[in-house]
């Protein structure tokens, strides 16, 4: 096993298995082009295709593309067809896909950029991929880090108290940091453009609801996304 497939069946265990209870094809709903019969689907970094496995009742040809072995049998379970790839390398694909997802992924890649490329290499021309990440560095993310110096985003409380307590600088598990304008400038470096996009507010919690209706909206992350989107999905072509 290499130290890449080690890092990823080890300490993203705990950390997909939570991602899976939370996730499904609703996160990048309005997103998704009209699903038809023999749709060749490729889900990157799918974990336990908790998205993905949404789309096989339409009669879509579904891949998902996991390292992950406790991920990879439960894909196979779900009729998913497993492709066991290490991202570290290149892909050894010969087929192309009508939709492609890189769901949450990029921020944990060494290689953001070589990854959204070999992703559009197979895209077919009029194939769609669909990329959501999470931003830095939002308003309460640049308050925090301004005052505590740490780098964790407050996110990671979806995994619970005692599990985001464990995070680090030396073992966080995002690994690059997107503005959004990045985003659009790797698609273009890539040959892709980018056809929508939704910005998602930050979340300041319960207690803060009403000043998030107010300040914190869909609206406002969309005025000034660099300040107040906490997270970005794009819908990109050829």
């Amino acid at each position: 096993m290499s130290n890449a497939s080690k890092y990823y069946n080890e300490f993203y265990k705990e950390l997909a298995l939570i991602d899976a209870k939370y996730n499904s094809s609703k996160k990048i709903e309005g997103f998704v082009p009209e699903l038809h019969r023999g749709m060749k689907i490729l889900d990157i970094g799918c974990g336990y295709g908790s998205v993905s496995a949404d789309f096989i009742k339409y009669g879509c040809e579904v891949y998902g593309m996991e390292l992950n072995m406790d991920c990879l049998l439960e894909l196979e379970k779900k009729g998913i067809k497993v492709i066991n790839h290490d991202f570290s390398t290149p892909f050894q694909l010969t087929q192309s896909f009508d939709l492609i997802l890189l769901l949450d992924v990029m921020e944990h890649i060494f290689d953001p950029l070589g990854l959204l490329e070999q992703a559009a290499s197979i895209l077919n021309d009029r194939g769609m991929l669909i990329v959501s990440v999470p931003l830095y560095f939002d308003l309460v993310d640049r308050i925090r880090i301004l005052f505590t110096g740490k780098i964790v985003s407050y996110d990671n409380l979806c995994y619970g108290r005692t599990l985001y307590s464990k995070f680090r600088s030396f073992n966080y598990d995002h690994i690059r940091f997107f503005r959004p304008r990045d985003l659009f400038e790797m698609a273009s470096i890539v040959g892709l453009s980018v056809t929508k996009v939704k910005y998602n507010p930050i979340n300041m919690g319960r207690l803060m609801r009403p000043l998030t209706k107010l300040f914190f909206n869909s609206y406002t992350a969309s005025v000034a996304p660099s300040l107040i989107a906490h997270s970005m999905i794009l819908q990109m072509r050829k």
